[in-house]
């Protein structure tokens, strides 16, 4: 399972039982593929950094969006149940933007075998390194 971000950019006007349909869309097909979502995260509407066009014009005529509203969905799952998910998603008209991104966590770090990239092993090397420098020195001075 691998650990993603999943951040939408909806219509502004967007009626809150349409979003509570799409997030429980977008749950229910991680769930049905054995994932987990770990949480749904609303940012609220915001300043677009710049201006977001939708595919269609609304009832209203408003094709343009300067404000949008910034949902991110946090699940574990595997590649092809993101694809189903991005699909579920893109199906959607409220939805502007999708991006998906592979969700870094503090368990990613501890599993890198890798010094120059898990921060804990190189800090334990670090002290190991210190503590065999310690006793050397405490060799030297004993001779003497």
């Amino acid at each position: 399972m691998v650990f993603y971000e999943c951040v939408l950019s909806i219509k502004n006007h967007a009626e809150f039982w349409r979003l509570t349909d799409l997030m429980k869309a977008v749950s229910h097909e991680v769930v049905k593929n054995g994932g987990i979502v770990r949480g749904i995260h609303n940012h609220g509407i915001r300043e677009a950094p710049h201006r977001f066009k939708a595919k269609f014009a609304d009832n209203l005529g408003r094709r343009y969006y300067e404000k949008v509203r910034f949902v991110s969905v946090y699940m574990d799952c595997n590649p092809q149940t993101r694809m189903d998910v991005e699909r579920v998603i893109t199906a959607d008209e409220m939805v502007l933007r999708q991006t998906h991104l592979r969700a870094r966590s503090l368990l990613d770090d501890a599993c890198e075998l890798s010094p120059k990239k898990n921060p804990f092993l190189r800090q334990v090397m670090e002290e190991q390194a210190a503590q065999k420098q310690e006793k050397e020195e405490e060799e030297v001075v004993s001779i003497f």
